[in-house]
């Protein structure tokens, strides 16, 4: 893992070493020694080693030799030069996990890249139809392997007497902020009683500018800005349904993931990995980004209907222990790996 920051990519990373590790495997995660991803490695009890660089490769071999690795996983474009480079003339499968919004388009370089990688992991379906389409992949050799979260974690709450929604997301333009407090404008006056809790640490957007805008609008005392939050279930516990209105990105939407595991409903944007994760009408509801109108309309059709939200919400549950449980994660990625051994012929 190149990235500086503890980013939805980076949170996949070392999320599954940790369970891969829980499960007996032997995992070592290479990263930017001080930054964020490797200090949160290491408190999750993670061996870790400096990530290396094209120029030094010396040391990653001698490492991959004298601790018999057999699977390189690569979280990034450059680090996926790196374990191909690292494995070349080894018995060591190479695997790309893609679990960021980024396109995918080829590059120059990219047949020989691809052709000494085994397997091919995308964190959605869109992104692995991406992969078969841009780069030619075959389809056997691209996997969907969804996001694990630890349900066991979460506890399932009533829900509160009051409607509240929830925004969990960095105070950034693209998680939409703006358009759920112009949506909540918009029912100001049929849902007197509605409430809105945003967390989020300031990334792109000040808290300050988020506060004006609530202002602006008439519904700054329905709204409470809540910063940074170290519980995120306890958040979503006060919370009647949670909001996604990203308008891009959500290539792993871990909070969606989180929502469901909750026991609530999600109203969320049709962008990144949403509508696969987000079952409409089932778990919640889909609208299109940008679209405060649209958004309103959604919100306003669970908050009339209480029983409706209620199934919605045990439902995303069931979605969530079925389809994302923590330990599945970690098998189905297990189930690719060997997968690469087999066809890299590095198999004992």
């Amino acid at each position: 893992i190149d990235v500086p920051w503890d980013s939805g990519l980076a949170h996949y990373a070392l999320i599954l070493s940790q369970e891969l590790k829980k499960k007996g495997h032997q995992v070592f995660v290479s990263a930017l020694p001080g930054e964020k991803p490797w200090i949160k490695a290491r408190r999750l009890g993670l061996k870790t080693i400096p990530l290396a660089t094209l120029k030094r490769l010396n040391p990653l071999r001698r490492f991959l030799k004298d601790h018999g690795i057999q699977v390189l996983n690569a979280h990034t474009g450059s680090t996926h030069s790196l374990a191909v480079a690292s494995a070349l003339g080894q018995k060591v499968a190479v695997v790309r996990t893609r679990s960021d919004a980024r396109s995918i388009r080829p590059r120059v370089g990219s047949r020989v890249l691809y052709n000494h990688t085994h397997r091919v992991i995308a964190a959605a379906d869109y992104i692995r139809d991406s992969y078969v389409k841009a780069l030619k992949l075959p389809t056997r050799k691209v996997v969907t392997v969804y996001q694990g979260i630890p349900l066991e974690q979460v506890r399932v709450r009533p829900f509160p007497n009051t409607p509240t929604l929830g925004i969990v997301a960095r105070l950034d333009p693209v998680k939409g902020h703006r358009y759920l407090l112009e949506a909540v404008s918009l029912l100001r006056n049929a849902y007197p009683h509605l409430r809105v809790k945003v967390a989020g640490q300031e990334e792109n957007i000040k808290q300050r500018e988020l506060e004006r805008m609530a202002e602006k609008l008439g519904i700054d005392l329905r709204v409470e800005f809540m910063g940074y939050q170290k519980s995120i279930p306890e958040v979503m516990g006060d919370c009647t349904l949670g909001v996604i209105a990203s308008i891009g990105s959500e290539a792993v939407s871990r909070v969606a993931l989180e929502w469901m595991a909750s026991g609530r409903p999600v109203v969320a944007t049709r962008v990144g990995c949403l509508p696969e994760v987000v079952k409409d009408p089932q778990t919640g509801l889909l609208v299109e980004p940008r679209n405060a109108a649209a958004l309103a309309q959604a919100l306003a059709t669970l908050l009339h209907h209480p029983r409706q939200m209620d199934a919605m919400g045990t439902a995303a549950r069931r979605r969530a222990e079925a389809c994302f449980a923590l330990g599945d994660f970690a098998s189905q990625t297990v189930d690719v790996y060997g997968e690469a051994i087999k066809e890299s012929g590095c198999q004992n």
